[in-house]
């Protein structure tokens, strides 16, 4: 395990074997905290059969960084180490990010949330005659209780790659259908509607103005929602080691970047970002009033689950309510095929905690250090049992992963060609876009790019690397017409 750890205090006395200390620490208290997430990681460690641990963590305590912690690689194949300048994708945590745009914009009269969708589309209508644009808030857009499912506009702009706002809202037209009643259902829907009303009214792409809005007023310099504008020196990819083999992967591009899992960011950034709100506003007076944020982070709808310890009961604009060890936390988590993002606070202790991971089959990570921390500075008797708990979900979370790298195997063993005639471009029209398939079984579709495996002559897997699908082809005739990957149909 490499640890790299930047701060004022800097040891590195403390080498042995390759465990490099070099911690950041606010105090006597933050550096014993930071040796015993030392002993935590090296346990951890050992107990996945000495896999390294990647993971850059930052923690912020009564308005001051108490601690900051680096270990691991950002990308192994260019040997380029976590750092406070490391970049990484936030996937889901950017529904916090675009909720404070959505309370900002309405601080300012730009987007109101109680206006509602037909207030800002007066002209747009659903075919599904069930769905009521002059009854979805924008209020409801961002708090997931808009009553829409619509998974083909969620492809596009998570994984393909959209083509622009007239075929969002074609999307949005055509493919939508109402859910039972409009109770909350998590979802990337109602961020990336609301990034779509956010450019009519401002004409602006929404990227810009969030980073206008919200960024720059927080200082949050390496925070972006473009890629093509992040640093390619610290964008952190995703480590994949599951097949024997090291990976480094990363499919994003800027149209596949949505409102709803859409920014990079570091360490930095998000410490000034927790800051904002653990402070009431006053580390950045004038962006939002303490009465605005309270609003944003508070239970705005009921929910109730539990995930990784916390058993959830609310959720505000883009942020998460629950109870964790008698506490009250407000957290956004994400995840995306081996990286995870945890960024979670708890405003009556004045504490604020940033974890990032990257590699696939350790998505638990992020939040079994977050955990560990908050039960460290607030002295809680049941740690050791709660580090238990989360390592068993850790290794329920690597078990799973090592199925799906069965399956793949299993598929390379039974060394089935790809024949040639598979070999072609498959319309799936505007719901699923077209899918290439070259001589050798490369497969292209959109911004994913992967492998057709054969299982026998007319099923078989698409291994795209941060996700697997399946395969299947439709004859007619005995001629190949088509092919299935999951539910979507491609014509050739």
């Amino acid at each position: 395990m490499v640890c790299a750890i930047f701060s004022a205090f800097i040891n590195t006395s403390g080498q042995r074997g390759n465990l490099i200390r070099n911690d950041f620490y606010s105090n006597k208290e933050a550096k014993i905290l930071s040796d015993s997430l030392d002993g935590l990681l090296s346990r951890i460690k050992q107990s996945f059969g000495g896999a390294e641990i990647n993971l850059t963590l930052g923690v912020v305590k009564d308005g001051e960084v108490f601690l900051k912690k680096n270990c691991g690689f950002s990308n192994p194949e260019t040997k380029t180490l976590f750092s406070d300048h490391t970049q990484i994708y936030l996937a889901s945590t950017s529904k916090s990010l675009t909720g404070t745009l959505a309370a900002v914009l309405d601080h300012k009269g730009i987007i109101k949330l109680d206006h509602t969708l037909a207030d800002y589309f007066p002209d747009f209508h659903f075919d599904d005659k069930n769905i009521h644009p002059e009854k979805i808030t924008i209020r409801s857009l961002m708090t997931h209780t808009h009553g829409i499912k619509n998974n083909d506009l969620v492809v596009w702009t998570a994984f393909i790659g959209h083509k622009g706002a007239e075929q969002m809202m074609a999307l949005l037209k055509n493919y939508s259908t109402a859910l039972p009643d409009q109770a909350f259902y998590y979802s990337n829907l109602g961020p990336v509607i609301y990034s779509l009303i956010v450019e009519k009214q401002t004409g602006k792409p929404w990227q810009e103005v969030m980073n206008e809005q919200v960024f720059q007023p927080l200082n949050m310099q390496k925070t972006t929602a473009y890629i093509s504008k992040a640093n390619p020196r610290y964008i952190s990819n995703v480590i994949d080691q599951s097949e024997g083999r090291l990976k480094s992967v990363f499919d994003k591009a800027d149209n596949s970047m949505s409102a709803a899992g859409g920014h990079v960011s570091t360490v930095n950034d998000l410490l000034k970002y927790l800051q904002f709100f653990i402070s009431g506003g006053s580390s950045v007076p004038g962006l939002l009033s303490k009465q605005e944020i309270d609003f944003s982070v508070s239970a705005i709808v009921p929910q109730k689950n539990r995930y990784q310890s916390y058993e959830r009961f609310g959720y505000g604009l883009g942020w998460e309510q629950s109870i964790f060890n008698g506490e009250q936390l407000v957290s956004r988590l994400g995840g995306y095929s081996g990286i995870s993002s945890h960024l979670s606070f708890m405003k009556d202790h004045k504490i604020g905690i940033v974890v990032l991971s990257n590699k696939k089959g350790m998505e638990a990570l992020a939040h079994l250090v977050a955990n560990y921390v908050y039960n460290s500075m607030l002295s809680k008797g049941n740690k050791n049992e709660i580090v238990k708990e989360n390592l068993a979900s850790l290794k329920r979370n690597f078990d799973s992963d090592m199925l799906e790298t069965k399956e793949i195997r299993e598929a390379k063993e039974l060394h089935i060609l790809t024949d040639k005639k598979y070999a072609g471009f498959y319309n799936g029209a505007e719901k699923s876009g077209t899918m290439k398939i070259n001589k050798t079984g490369k497969v292209s579709w959109g911004n994913l790019k992967g492998q057709l495996l054969m299982l026998s002559d007319s099923t078989g897997i698409i291994d795209f690397k941060t996700m697997l699908r399946s395969f299947s082809v439709k004859k007619e005739n005995n001629i190949l017409v088509g092919v299935y990957s999951n539910d979507r149909y491609f014509r050739r």
